[in-house]
């Protein structure tokens, strides 16, 4: 269905600002998508993210400030989101042996079998099975093109 149609408006004055409109309602309605989907587990996007993101780090783990520096959502308060996953017992924190100040976060037990769980299923990344390889390699493209041309 055409945004024009899903949204109820009759035109857009140019491509572009049809372009800006459409990234806003398709993100959130990806959004809405994936929080409905990782409720089910118990957990919000922002922490899936965080998850994500120590799976990633593999055994040597990962700090508070590297996991703030990958977030997707960068208003997301990391050592928060690590404090609950802590509590939640899907994450843990390990001091370093030779610098006491430097933390490591890693999965628990718990922590690895949810995440991998959401991933072998494809909970998240189901939602795009409706296209094709080529398509999702194009529109990867378009958006790191559009992404380079805004402002930080």
């Amino acid at each position: 269905m055409s945004l024009e149609k899903e949204i109820k408006q009759r035109f857009f004055k140019t491509e572009q600002s049809k372009l800006i409109v459409n990234l806003i309602y398709t993100s959130n309605r990806l959004r809405e998508n994936i929080t409905a989907r990782l409720k089910e587990n118990g957990i919000t996007m922002q922490q899936y993210n965080v998850l994500r993101i120590v799976r990633g780090a593999g055994e040597t783990g990962s700090t508070t400030s590297e996991i703030r520096d990958r977030l997707l959502d960068k208003m997301s308060d990391a050592s928060r989101m690590v404090d609950r996953l802590v509590y939640m017992n899907l994450l843990q924190k390990v001091r370093d042996r030779q610098d006491r100040r430097i933390v490591f976060v890693h999965l628990t037990e718990k922590g690895e079998k949810l995440i991998n769980q959401l991933i072998q299923r494809e909970k998240v990344e189901s939602l795009a099975e409706g296209m094709d390889e080529k398509k999702a390699q194009q529109l990867n493209e378009l958006l790191d093109c559009f992404r380079l041309n805004l402002a930080e």
